[in-house]
């Protein structure tokens, strides 16, 4: 049938307009996923991560921020050297493994792994702070997924290299019980 479409359309959500799909199974899942998460009071409307890095973090994460000047100001360059340079174009919500993982080899070229870490901490915090505000689901840069933890948590089980502890085990206190 020439020139006319099926496409299926959801309504009711709080937050969200409409939503239309190609498929109506992707229709249904969907809208079971976000009458759920609506239910919870843990619904993400995707409209409001749409903001581009650069301006989340211009008009709502780097006005909350405070502390030592000297501090914010490190956590400044790394946020304007290292982060809004590859990323800033990015809306919030596009911000994925993938992204992240070319990001993170980019960094790798120029920087040695502890100014990786702190770099990916404070686009973490970033990222985190979205989530709290409602604008992103989840954090991308807390996924389990190889490649994109930090190199001293990547290969590694709850921060131990190969799952050992680095300098034995940790300490056990005996506890003894007076009856």
């Amino acid at each position: 049938m020439y020139g006319k479409c099926t496409r299926y359309r959801v309504k009711g959500i709080p937050g969200v307009k409409d939503r239309s799909f190609d498929a109506l199974q992707d229709a249904k899942t969907w809208l079971a996923q976000a009458q759920t998460d609506a239910r919870r009071r843990e619904f993400v409307d995707p409209r409001h991560g749409a903001i581009s890095l650069k301006d989340y973090v211009a008009t709502h994460w780097w006005p909350s921020q405070s502390g030592d000047p000297s501090t914010i100001q490190r956590i400044e360059q790394r946020v304007r050297r290292h982060i809004l340079p590859h990323l800033g174009a990015q809306p919030l919500n596009a911000i994925g493994a993938e992204v992240l993982r070319h990001w993170k080899k980019r960094l790798e070229k120029d920087l040695g792994p502890t100014s990786i870490r702190l770099v990916w901490a404070t686009l973490s915090s970033i990222l985190q702070a979205a989530v709290e505000d409602r604008r992103l689901g989840r954090d991308p840069c807390r996924s389990s997924t190889v490649g994109l933890r930090p190199p001293h948590l990547a290969g590694s089980k709850h921060g131990r290299p190969n799952g050992r502890w680095r300098y034995g085990p940790p300490c056990r206190i005996a506890t003894n019980s007076f009856s």
